[in-house]
């Protein structure tokens, strides 16, 4: 206890800010006075909660770049450009395959620093981006003099942040120290916008701070531009995600797993994945209709949260299913329920299915995950009502009559059982998901193209 006391203090001396570190930031932050009043209460708030909560959030974000200073060779490194890229969790990070592939292909003598905002998303991108990444870090937490002291020791040339992870202090000191900052695969959802409107010339200067923004469908391109962006600065070419699947695609080897798990070919299966906790009930039901129509049916079940693993097990067998989790395979009995406690395999899973079902998207507090995932493996897709985060793209599967919407387990174990019985819905899958596939690929070389460009053209300025 008293070292945590101890450790806390030590941090909390180390991230206060230098007396030059405060006036720089005031002198050079150039917004109205109303503005400024707000940013130094954003800045005031964020200090006093992390005081407050140091040994919790300090498990998301780094406090100082002292814990990269065993990895000297960041700072050392003469390899140019410098790119630092980050993604808040494990979907921005699986999105980012494609773009640190195109990057280290374009700039093979490049130092490609990777960060992500919570453990999932270290996990995954040191899985997968391993042999494409330099070092990975944490996150600096967005206080002024924080972000500040982390970018004149890693000195990033180029800054990509994925999605919707917008950090007003670090995109202003960014800036300031001519960083290219670019936001790819930029997503402005509907709460987000209402929110951000109230203050709007505020968020006005935090997206200034982009040189370009790669907007992902066409609401969020029209949000951004309602903020009162120049247009040039503001560009609709897609989602990246989708190369980014095709990348792990080309890697994956579904029927080896399959003969890991000893399934047979033409055995069904259903995979349900990023399951939350109020789902869990829902799968169930709908799995104990389906298996009664199809007895010899299976399920792969990934939680979204790997902490539910244990209980989503206990649910199973309290309702007498045969029930195992992956890292107990080989296991001696046979199973008709599998729980992935592993992080990162649920895109081979999905290649294993007839038929999937996305989590996250039954509940109303939800936004729904990534149904490209299972689409791409071109078979049916099922999902709840509450899709914010994949709105358009859950519009054009479902006019395509790749995916269906399904509001309880009633529903739910229809479409599973169609998934798996009505061979002509799994052929126009198939042939609808690979026309959309490829027309929405190749987005990541026209996003590298543009950075490149920018780069080379700043370099030699």
């Amino acid at each position: 206890m008293k070292a945590g006391i101890l450790a806390t203090a030590r941090t909390m001396v180390d991230i206060w800010p230098r007396k030059k570190e405060m006036s720089s930031d005031q002198e050079q932050l150039k917004l109205p006075w109303f503005y400024q009043v707000l940013h130094n209460f954003y800045i005031f708030l964020l200090g006093l909660i992390a005081a407050v909560f140091y040994p919790y959030i300090s498990r998301f974000y780094a406090f100082s770049p002292a814990s990269l200073y065993s990895s000297s060779k960041i700072k050392q490194s003469n390899q140019r450009p410098k790119i630092w890229i980050h993604g808040a969790s494990a979907g921005e990070i699986g999105a980012a395959l494609s773009l640190c592939s195109c990057l280290r292909e374009r700039y093979p003598h490049s130092y490609i620093v990777c960060s992500a905002a919570n453990p999932d998303g270290k996990r995954m991108a040191q899985e997968i981006l391993a042999p494409l990444v330099n070092e990975f870090i944490s996150y600096p937490l967005d206080l002024s003099w924080v972000v500040s002291r982390f970018l004149d020791f890693i000195q990033p040339d180029i800054f990509i942040t994925m999605e919707a992870e917008l950090w007003p202090n670090f995109l202003f000191s960014a800036k300031r120290k001519g960083i290219k900052c670019y936001l790819v695969s930029g997503r402005v959802s509907q709460q987000t916008f209402y929110w951000t409107q109230k203050i709007k010339n505020y968020w006005r200067n935090v997206l200034l701070s982009f040189d370009t923004l790669f907007m992902a469908d066409q609401l969020s391109y029209e949000r951004v531009l309602k903020f009162g962006l120049p247009e040039d600065k503001v560009l609709l070419l897609g989602n990246i995600k989708t190369d980014a699947l095709y990348e792990r695609k080309k890697k994956s080897q579904p029927e080896r797993l399959a003969q890991n798990l000893g399934l047979a070919a033409d055995l069904p299966v259903i995979v349900a994945g990023s399951i939350h906790k109020e789902e869990e009930e829902l799968i169930l039901e709908a799995f104990d209709k389906v298996r009664k129509m199809v007895p010899q049916v299976k399920i792969i079940i990934a939680p979204r949260h790997l902490d539910c693993c244990s209980q989503l097990v206990q649910l199973f067998k309290e309702k007498n299913f045969a029930v195992t989790s992956l890292s107990k395979l080989p296991a001696d009995e046979e199973w008709e329920v599998l729980i992935i406690d592993q992080m990162g395999v649920l895109f081979d899973f999905y290649g294993l299915a007839q038929v999937a079902f996305v989590g996250g998207s039954l509940c109303k507090n939800m936004r729904g995950h990534n149904i490209l995932e299972p689409a791409i493996w071109e078979i049916p897709v099922c999902y709840g009502p509450y899709v914010a985060s994949f709105q358009e793209v859950a519009s054009v599967l479902k006019s395509k009559g790749l995916s269906r919407v399904v509001h309880n387990s009633e529903e739910l174990a229809y479409a599973w059982y169609q998934g798996i019985t009505d061979t002509e819905w799994r052929k126009n899958a198939q042939m609808e998901a690979h026309h959309y596939f490829a027309q929405a690929g190749r987005i990541t070389e026209k996003v590298v193209d543009i950075i490149t460009k920018d780069w080379e053209q700043s370099r030699n300025a």
